[in-house]
């Protein structure tokens, strides 16, 4: 058997880009993105795309999400708007950028009161039903928490979809982190991204497990099984020199950090997978460059939107030979 994994990264608004890619990859598979995969893993952004896709929805429905309501999630450019005087007054000078009343609302509207468990209703170990994976990050335990659809008796069974989402979507500086509680403790969970913001090697592991566990072959053996189309959202092209972040301190990283820690983890996460794979044959990563101003996060702005568009067809112009050939036998 063959076990097929799609992996999103998070990324804000940039999600129109690996929403895009997918427009393409399902029109060339013939049907909806859900019956072509065993398993779906999103960070952030992606965990918005891995849900959506997960209950149906095409890839131009989540399309629409970012040009619909992606104004209501990041409302205005400056730091200093007079629009994030109530964040201001309720948390501080040091507020989150945005509320998260739009991203709730956007998500809500979305998912309804769809619960993960709902997506993925057989039992823990079955291979043959559609999963989904979404990291986030707990600030209470300091730890990651790997949202799993298919683990039924984990506390988290029956929090709904939209609710995971805002969890793996609340990147620090831009959101206040997100509170769950759950059979009397509390969880405080941030952005995926901190972790694991591309989740490729967690979606790895995840079906190296499940495949050793339905076949009780070695982790060797069912690798070979395995195969994955992993989504970037855009690889920054510009670097950062030296000589400007030598002096950079709590004021400039702070300003940037979020931006890094996006950046990071998918390489990192990239090449794990890579060296356990090993058949390229098996793996395709699609990551376009990017340069400023095109990097920002939360430049929802329609011209942005549609430049980011541009910039993604470019791309798949690019690397249609690659990706036919990768998904022929898929």
């Amino acid at each position: 058997m063959t076990f097929r994994i799609l992996c999103l990264d998070g990324g804000g608004v940039r999600g129109v880009m690996p929403a895009r890619i997918l427009q393409k990859v399902e029109e060339q598979l013939g049907s909806p993105l859900k019956d072509h995969f065993d398993l779906i893993a999103g960070t952030s952004t992606g965990s918005i795309l891995a849900a959506g896709i997960a209950i149906g929805k095409s890839p131009e429905e989540l399309l629409n999400l970012y040009n619909d309501k992606g104004l209501k999630i990041f409302p205005y450019q400056n730091l200093f708007s007079l629009k994030r005087l109530p964040l201001i007054l309720k948390y501080g000078i040091s507020a989150p950028k945005f509320s998260d009343e739009g991203l709730i609302a956007a998500l809500r509207e979305q998912f309804e009161d769809k619960k993960l468990s709902d997506i993925t209703p057989n039992h823990e170990g079955a291979t043959d039903s559609l999963k989904v994976l979404i990291p986030s990050y707990d600030t209470e335990s300091r730890n990651p928490v790997i949202f799993k659809s298919w683990c039924h008796d984990r506390w988290y069974a029956d929090v709904p979809v939209w609710e995971i989402c805002v969890s793996s979507a609340s990147a620090p500086t831009y959101f206040p982190a997100h509170r769950i509680e759950k059979d009397g403790k509390e969880y405080s969970l941030i952005d995926g991204g901190v972790c694991a913001n591309n989740p490729v090697s967690c979606a790895l592991a995840e079906a190296i497990k499940l495949l050793r566990q339905s076949s009780n072959q070695s982790a060797a053996n069912v690798i070979d099984q395995i195969k994955i189309i992993s989504i970037g959202t855009g690889d920054p092209a510009s670097p950062i020199s030296w000589q400007k972040v030598r002096g950079w301190g709590l004021i400039q990283w702070g300003l940037h950090i979020a931006d890094v820690f996006m950046d990071a983890p998918p390489d990192v996460h990239r090449y794990v997978a890579e060296q356990i794979i090993g058949n390229q044959s098996n793996y395709i990563r699609l990551q376009l460059p990017l340069k400023e101003p095109l990097l920002n996060m939360d430049d929802a702005r329609e011209s942005n939107l549609q430049a980011l568009l541009k910039e993604t067809d470019d791309y798949i112009n690019q690397e249609q030979e690659r990706l036919d050939k990768f998904l022929v036998n898929w």
